[in-house]
């Protein structure tokens, strides 16, 4: 035996060392570290004693304070007889000393399998609590694996009760009593103290395990990360709390779920403090402001959250069958393990397509439930408004960027600008009437075209042209699957789910707000200011007008479709057969392509298609002059036209070969030229072409002030001005005939009116 001296801080017994012996601590306290535990040895200790019944150490031993210990070598169990030969009172002395120790290991076992019986069944209680709540306010659930799997620890074989007590009771004794027992017998001694160390060190591998239990788990109660039962709590407050409902069910569990954390004792004071600040500090009196049977976007978004299992959500909103479920997430996972997704193999392209018949199932009834009016997760939002579904094809950046977006869609919304979702509400409201399909076939002309296959009866015409349901069917089945489509700019690649390799750039960026359609639609206007005007008939019997025709004009509406594409097209150039209707224009909501050039372009195509439908089978007879017929004839002839020179008529050949001989394209072209180019005085147009143009598209005022002092434009000026002149003495004639009767000014003829000054 030897006095041994070790300093604070000193790690003077490693894990692996071979056994070398036994230390008892005289004074000061020894940090013992185990691969799942650490605790503290004070005087009296026996240092080494877990490892006495092996032939090396399995803990670390370091010194927590200045230490002064008695060193016994000691290899084998043998070696307790030379130690109690030295001095026989060594036996009760390492005796008592096993005994407390396996006591305190003991206690310290029972203490953790309390903790974790008490913590899987608050976790486990508070988990039903928090589903059992979003049934109750219509929330949806988060899905957190750990949480849907919990167990209870598995421990194999538990302590049993009397070996505690017994430890209990035996580390009570006076030493002097257990001298007396163990009679000073080194056997008996020996025995004693290896069972001790039995119990004591399958104590210290139960506390490994329960530990190991509880670290791996502590975070699903709470954590720094989205992913634990508070933050869902949380999540779901303010998500009640946006709809207006009662949250104080679910701020006295979160309440409670603090206070089990500061008891339990697992957590660092910081991560609740910090937890808990957030969390007291959110006001919950921000409410939604809800239009019944819809969902309207709020004015204050949606607070973003990470760990969302978006696809789920979407999933479980739509309450698609659990089936049909299971196998889109199952094609969705091949699509996203293609090596190459833009692949125009067969098997990629059948695909592709049961992916996107999936979509438009999906899409439908998220749009039904959506119907109801009640809560709509932010997921759902991002999946009617951009096809999203999928956090790893859309990228968790993008994916970010898209919430926020989801929660300022009013953005994109306009007394003529709606959002995809937005407009089908419309159709359900009965607020528009649906698109013609890509046979150019309205609702009417469909259910007409179902009477005569026989797949309707005469009786159900009248009923479903009234049924607004069956409109929006019609509607997302043909509008929508088309235009998604074609929007997107690559047909033969095209998936609906919105994929990272179409967003280039930021979200932001991309995104077409409200604010920036109408911007482009108004630079064109400002220049072709009689791009949107339309005759139409007023009568006033009564002031003894019978009918003059007036300038009105109608704006179109822009209707957002959710991919990230790169084209726009004119679906239809009225709502139906009356000339003052609102035409159709797509655009998708997502687009790095500058939208005042794809306005433009679909500018040019309205030009053309309402000339088309206005002059009606007369579009191209020359002998009824309009823009169509007149430009059909230029382009028809371009050949033996003598005001064209030879290399004016190679461009138009080529512009031709572009257009695939499509005159209406030709005349886009020329179309864009006219708008950018052409109004600023640089000449893009041959002579004949421009003469088309101005006379059906003029400039406005300002630009024909600026460009008159240029030969090209001064005639063409000239011939227009006299005869704007002449149709606004008529109409100046019967305003004053009309006022003179007793007629007055309206609204409407007032814009006529100054339709003759722009």
């Amino acid at each position: 035996m030897e006095t041994v001296k070790v300093s604070k801080g000193r790690h003077f017994l490693k894990k692996g060392d071979r056994l070398k012996g036994l230390f008892v601590i005289l004074q000061g306290n020894v940090r013992v570290i185990t691969e799942n535990d650490e605790f503290r040895m004070n005087a009296g200790s026996i240092v080494g004693l877990p490892e006495s019944l092996s032939d090396s150490y399995v803990c670390e031993y370091v010194a927590e304070t200045d230490c002064m210990l008695y060193a016994f070598p000691y290899r084998t169990v043998e070696d307790y007889k030379k130690i109690f030969a030295e001095d026989e009172k060594y036996v009760a002395v390492f005796a008592m000393g096993a005994v407390h120790q396996a006591d305190m290991m003991i206690r310290r076992y029972d203490t953790f399998y309390r903790k974790a019986r008490e913590f899987h069944r608050f976790l486990s209680e508070s988990f039903g609590d928090y589903q059992k709540l979003c049934g109750a306010l219509g929330m949806p659930k988060k899905q957190v694996a750990g949480l849907n799997t919990l167990a209870p620890v598995d421990i194999k074989e538990p302590i049993q009760a009397w070996v505690g007590a017994y430890y209990e009771r035996m580390s009570a004794l006076p030493l002097a009593a257990l001298d007396q027992q163990l009679a000073r017998d080194y056997v008996i001694g020996t025995g004693a103290i290896s069972n001790a160390v039995f119990w004591m060190k399958k104590s210290m591998e139960q506390v490994g395990v329960i530990k190991s239990y509880l670290r791996e788990r502590k975070d699903l109660l709470l954590s720094g990360t989205p992913e634990n039962l508070f933050r869902m709590y949380f999540e779901l407050a303010k998500k009640a709390a946006y709809t207006g409902a009662d949250i104080s069910p679910v701020q006295q569990r979160i309440a409670e779920l603090i206070e089990f954390a500061r008891k339990i004792g697992f957590y660092p004071e910081q991560l609740l403090r910090a937890q808990l600040t957030e969390y007291e500090n959110y006001d919950f009196t921000v409410t939604a402001q809800a239009e019944s049977g819809s969902q309207e976007e709020e004015e204050i978004a949606e607070p973003y959250e990470e760990g969302i299992d978006y696809l789920t959500e979407i999933l479980e909103y739509s309450g698609w069958q659990e089936e049909k479920a299971q196998s889109f997430r199952a094609s969705l996972q091949e699509y996203k393990n293609l090596p190459d997704m833009l692949a125009t193999t067969d098997d990629v392209r059948r695909l592709r397509r049961k992916i996107t018949d999936d979509f438009y199932a999906i899409y439908e009834l998220c749009f039904f439930h959506s119907l109801k009016g009640d809560y709509m997760p932010t997921s759902v939002k991002m999946f009617l408004n951009f096809g999203f579904m999928d956090e790893e094809l859309a990228g968790r950046e993008n994916t970010r960027s898209l919430f926020e977006a989801a929660g300022h869609m009013r953005r994109c919304k306009a007394g003529n600008v709606y959002t995809i979702y937005e407009w089908l509400l419309s159709i359900y409201r009965g607020e528009n009437e649906p698109s013609r399909n890509e046979f150019d076939m309205d609702y009417t002309g469909y259910l007409n075209e179902q009477k005569k296959t026989g797949k309707i009866t005469a009786a159900q015409v009248p009923v479903l042209a009234k049924d607004n349901q069956e409109k929006l069917k019609f509607e997302m089945q043909n509008m929508f699957v088309s235009t998604n489509r074609a929007t997107y700019g690559k047909i033969s690649t095209f998936c609906p789910i919105l994929c990272k390799d179409d967003i280039i750039g930021s979200v932001d960026h991309m995104l077409i707000t409200a604010e920036k359609a109408n911007e482009a639609l108004d630079e064109i206007r400002k220049i072709d200011f009689s791009l949107f005007y339309r005759e139409v008939g007023f009568s006033d019997p009564e002031h003894e007008v019978n009918m003059e025709m007036i300038q009105k004009e109608v704006i179109p509406y822009i209707i957002l479709m959710p991919n990230a594409g790169s084209k726009a097209m004119m679906w239809q150039e009225t709502a139906g057969i009356k000339k003052d209707t609102q035409a159709r224009f797509i655009f998708p909501i997502l687009t790095v392509t500058d939208v005042g050039e794809l306005m433009v372009e679909v500018c040019g195509r309205f030009r053309w298609e309402m000339c088309r439908k206005i002059q009606g089978v007369r579009w191209n007879d020359i002998t009824e002059a309009s823009l169509t017929s007149e430009y059909n004839d230029y382009i028809q002839y371009y050949r033996k036209n003598h005001d064209l020179s030879a290399d004016a008529k190679e461009k138009v050949k080529n512009a031709l070969y572009k257009s695939k001989n499509n005159y209406r394209e030709v005349f886009v072209k020329d179309y864009q030229s006219w708008i950018r180019y052409e109004s600023k005085g640089s000449f893009r147009l041959n002579k004949v072409s421009r003469d088309i143009i101005f006379r059906y598209c003029p400039f406005n005022k300002a630009i024909r002030t600026e460009l008159k002092v240029n030969p090209m434009y001064r005639e063409m000026f000239e011939k227009y001005e006299i005869l704007k002149d002449r149709k606004a003495r008529h109409m100046l004639l019967w305003y004053d005939r009309y006022q003179k009767k007793g007629g007055t000014i309206t609204e409407e003829l007032q814009v006529n009116k100054d339709f003759y000054d722009l």
